[in-house]
């Protein structure tokens, strides 16, 4: 007879459950995983190496490179309220959803930029940064409009909160397989031609072209396997001012998007960690090996996320995510770089928790539309119900997330002497770093990944909807709905004039 304390048998069971959701058919699994996939594997082959690139390889100047991502993430942060009012209130006589649209159109052009941004368009400066300030704005749009949709249809496909560890457990392997390609393939043919500065630029052309076809393909997925179908959602739409209290009083988000944006502090130790194994470790193929490690842990962790689901809570799980992993960047501080094994260690073990901690969020984040329907339920008497807005201001968080790593990395760099690449005649040469750059660029690693972890864990503790307050408030909310129902059912005729009247 078994044992059920095996780990082994748990973490069969676990992966059993995730694919036998009772919420969701196995289509529908595979096609929100695929666009995940798609998504993070087109965006990961931007985000992991692009400052590099453009640095290093086309010769722009940091400042430069700062000012463009600034201006990027300044325009999507303003897009998102208007894409999330979208999403939730459609277009037309009809309010037609436009989330399925989206998920159809959207990853055509992300896919397309990824590619070109790694295309050196000609010798002109003026071009070349003319080139990338075109089509990183166009990508960075594309990629929020994706994001938005495809969450915003995560939550109106299932109304059953026990049910989304499952489904976003799922979801989170598909995203982390999508991660690691770029970030792990990369690296080991640009050590392979590590003396061939013009080969290593014709490598990262490639690799945008090979991840950036597959990662579209496999984005339009979930247009068609994907349907709408929550119940909730046909809540009667509330006033702007209505929906903006609600936002306002939804506690839960208001905590997660409190901790992404601390969390950009810890951006800036990733975003350093390709010039940590390039310049001062001179091992580029140590991020391919620490990056093969660290996703192998990070697929436990989800593998974790429906075992433990029912004894540690989602919020619980982020706080200790975080407290971990600020533990491994702290150890990293005080031992330094002598030691290349040591460092690749404790950089692949802190990887560990991440999985599972994205999962959490994600769930933390679809629960908060109960929450935010229950609060404005009980305050105003009108239930509200914003999925395309919660997305959006969480995606708004990650952006300023984002906007404060493209400011402070550079920044951080510049601060620390590192020198781009030059152009002379129309050819870029390398630049060569001093001893108290490179070591400048390890504190850049090791000081925002201790700081940058330690930070949001304390902040995502103000979250209290959590355990048996959750249990409560969610029974309340079955009550209400309930009530609710039997009304639309069996109406009062005294309440059918009032509702005329108020018209």
């Amino acid at each position: 007879m078994s044992n059920p304390k095996n780990p082994f048998i748990r973490l069969k069971e676990s992966i059993k459950k995730m694919a036998t959701n009772p919420s969701f058919t196995l289509k529908e699994q595979f096609g929100f995983s695929a666009g995940c996939f798609g998504s993070n594997m087109g965006q990961d082959m931007v985000g992991t190496f692009i400052v590099l690139f453009l640095t290093r390889y086309v010769g722009i100047e940091m400042a430069v490179v700062t000012v463009l991502m600034l201006v990027a993430q300044i325009i999507t942060i303003v897009m998102e309220p208007i894409s999330g009012t979208i999403l939730d209130r459609g277009l037309g006589k009809n309010s037609r959803s436009l989330t399925r649209p989206f998920l159809l159109i959207t990853p055509f052009p992300l896919a397309i930029t990824s590619i070109l941004l790694y295309v050196i368009p000609a010798q002109s400066m003026n071009i070349r940064i003319l080139w990338v300030v075109c089509f990183y704005i166009t990508y960075v749009v594309s990629g929020s409009l994706y994001g938005l949709s495809l969450n915003t249809m995560s939550v109106r496909m299932c109304g059953n909160p026990k049910d989304r560890k499952n489904f976003y457990s799922l979801a989170e392997l598909a995203s982390c397989l999508g991660t690691t390609l770029p970030g792990g393939v990369i690296p080991i043919f640009i050590s392979m031609y590590k003396n061939d500065f013009s080969a290593q630029q014709n490598i990262y052309l490639i690799g945008a072209l090979i991840f950036g076809v597959l990662g579209m393909a496999s984005m339009i997925m979930p247009y068609f396997t994907l349907k709408e179908r929550n119940p909730a959602i046909s809540i009667k739409k509330p006033k702007v001012s209505l929906n903006a209290k609600a936002l306002i009083h939804n506690r839960p988000l208001l905590v997660v998007t409190a901790s992404e944006i601390a969390d950009s502090i810890r951006k800036i130790c990733y975003g350093a960690l390709a010039f940590f194994y390039l310049e001062t470790l001179n091992a580029f193929w140590l991020s391919t090996v620490v990056g093969a490690v660290s996703v192998g842990l990070t697929y436990v962790g989800i593998l974790l996320v429906p075992v433990i689901g029912n004894k540690i809570t989602s919020r619980n799980m982020v706080v200790f995510s975080y407290l971990y992993s600020g533990l491994c960047y702290g150890i990293l501080l005080l031992s330094g770089y002598k030691y290349i094994w040591l460092v690749g260690i404790l950089i692949a073990i802190s990887g560990f928790p991440n999985g599972l901690m994205r999962s959490a969020k994600r769930i933390l984040l679809a629960d908060s539309t109960e929450y935010m329907e229950w609060k404005t339920w009980k305050k105003y008497g009108t239930p509200v119900r914003s999925d395309g807005m919660v997305f959006a201001l969480h995606s708004m968080a990650l952006r300023i997330n984002s906007l404060w790593t493209s400011v402070l990395l550079p920044a951080g760099l510049g601060l620390i002497g590192y020198v781009s690449a030059s152009v002379v005649d129309g050819v870029t040469v390398q630049a060569v770093q001093t001893p108290e750059t490179l070591k400048g660029i390890f504190y850049l690693v090791a000081v925002p990944g201790t700081l940058g972890n330690i930070i949001p864990g304390l902040i995502m503790l103000f979250d209290n909807y959590t355990g048996k307050r959750k249990e409560d408030i969610l029974e309340e909310l079955k009550q209400l709905r309930a009530e609710r129902d039997v009304k639309l059912a069996f109406p009062d005729p005294v309440d059918e004039e009032v509702l005329k009247t108020e018209e």
